[in-house]
């Protein structure tokens, strides 16, 4: 064997004269080869002035004194020679600043890398790593994702245990998305962007949503990320007055129910309001106490307290309480008012009548964003016939049905009216309480007392009424109201 199996460096021979000769042949290759860098793979013909040790691999096609080289290595020392490059052989290409590997037959660029862990025909590019670091040269940094075609992807996936769960990019199209995953195989879009319009769709809703129901006066914090802050208000029901107590044969009528609390509502933009709101809420109206007395009218209901909310000491939003209804006389009891508010006053409280007294329509159906109101108290005609008190109007209808707070059950004869239902969602109101029922001609039973108001913003109901020596039916008293925040960010 003359030559090395590899780099085909020449081997000294026995017994071989000038064997500096030979050996001198070996060293220039080895300076040719080891550490190989060449200045272009792309020239097809010799440059005009070459330096000793300059180095070229012939483009395709080459001419002149590389003619029939392609591919080879070209060396200058004083003329052109040329070596044959085995597989594997690996040159750094000074004009393109890369690496080059010859493949057999042709020459290529490094086709996979693995820094830690092997590469695969998949993942040509592979690393095991705790972290890394890009730092631009004084310009800026750039990274560039680029597909072949329309409908392939270009795109960063997020996985945990080699399962996907979140990818953003390109995927599958040209419009940019995100979706995430459970389990790598569902996918849901969390939003895509029009390629064309810059437009954004969220899959399923953009925004973040934050309710604060408060029941107490104190303070409200405001969420750092709100965009929007809606207030709502709703002031306390008033209390419902007492019936009449009065002589057999005599009219006597029961107190009217309370009136419902009003509702405000009001949006601001969240860097027009206080990082921290002051809240004060409404009480309900003191219910109207029973007569001891003979021969005397019913007592009328407290009024409710307002619901406000101030920001850095300036009130922004406020709804009254609702009004405290008449206590019955020889003619029925008037229904308390209800309280205002800019979205939805509260519904006037039922009179005492021989109708009997109900909460008004409006109330009773439950069509209006406001609280219900007390039904009025029962009577005792100068015939000395009986009746039963009124129902409480029903809450708002926020769901439907479903969602509608009962008014409190009429009192039948001699017994006490139902308690308004309190809110079924937490964004309701809750009902007006029942009238009591009025005591029997025989005087020998009470009236009936008037029920309690639903939370909140609830009238109470009216108290019936007596004949003298039993007390009339007390009436009911209102309930609280309190504040929302609708935060939207």
């Amino acid at each position: 064997m003359s030559d090395t199996p590899n780099l085909a460096l020449p081997l000294l021979a026995a017994s071989q004269a000038q064997k500096h000769v030979t050996h001198n042949e070996a060293l220039d290759q080895l300076d040719s080869l080891v550490l190989l860098s060449v200045a272009s793979r792309s020239l097809t013909s010799p440059p005009s002035s070459p330096g000793d040790g300059d180095r070229y691999i012939p483009a395709s096609g080459a001419t002149g004194a590389w003619s029939g080289k392609d591919g080879k290595l070209a060396v200058y020392s004083g003329g052109w020679s040329f070596l044959t490059p085995n597989k594997g052989w690996i040159a750094y290409v000074e004009d393109e600043t890369t690496l080059a590997v010859y493949k057999g037959s042709s020459w290529g660029s490094l086709g996979r890398l693995g820094i830690g862990t092997t590469p695969d025909n998949t993942n040509r590019l592979a690393a095991a790593l705790s972290a890394a670091l890009f730092t631009d040269l004084g310009s800026g940094l750039q990274f560039k994702l680029n597909k072949s075609n329309a409908g392939d992807t270009a795109s960063y996936l997020f996985q945990t245990g080699w399962s996907g769960r979140a990818e953003f990019g390109l995927v599958g199209g040209d419009d940019f998305l995100l979706k995430v995953s459970p389990d790598g195989s569902v996918w849901k879009g969390v939003f895509s962007v029009d390629r064309a319009t810059g437009k954004a769709t969220f899959d399923r809703g953009s925004l973040r949503t934050q309710v604060d129901i408060v029941t107490s006066s104190g303070s409200w914090t405001k969420p750092d990320w709100a965009r929007m802050v809606t207030i709502v208000c709703i002031g306390g029901g008033g209390g419902g007055a007492s019936g009449r107590r009065g002589a057999a044969a005599s009219a006597r009528y029961g107190g009217g129910g309370g009136g419902g609390g009003g509702v405000a509502s009001v949006q601001f933009p969240a860097d027009e309001l206080a990082a921290s709101l002051s809240c004060t809420i409404g009480a309900g109206g003191s219910g109207a106490s029973a007569v001891a007395v003979d021969n005397t009218n019913g007592n009328s209901g407290g009024a409710a307290g307002s619901t406000s909310v101030s920001s850095s000491g300036i009130e922004i939003v406020k709804a009254g309480g609702g009004w405290g209804a008449i206590g019955g006389t020889t003619s029925a009891g008037s229904g308390g008012a209800g309280g205002y508010g800019d979205s939805g006053g509260g519904n006037s409280g039922g009179a005492g009548s021989s109708n009997p007294g109900l909460g008004n329509t409006t109330s009773n159906s439950g069509a209006n964003n406001a609280a219900g109101s007390g039904g009025g108290g029962g009577f005792l005609s100068a015939a000395d016939a009986t009746a039963s008190g009124g129902i409480g109007g029903m809450g708002s209808r926020v769901l439907g049905a479903s969602g509608t707070a009962a008014g409190g059950a009429a009192g039948a004869v001699s017994a006490a009216g139902g308690a308004g239902a309190a809110k079924l969602v937490p964004r309701g109101m809750g009902g007006g309480g029942g009238g009591g029922g009025s005591g029997n001609a025989a005087a020998t039973t009470a009236g009936g007392n008037g029920g309690a108001g639903g939370i909140p913003g609830g009238g109470g109901g009216g108290g019936g009424a007596s004949t003298n020596g039993m007390a009339s039916g007390a009436g009911g008293v209102g309930g609280r109201g309190e504040v929302w925040f609708i935060s939207v960010g």
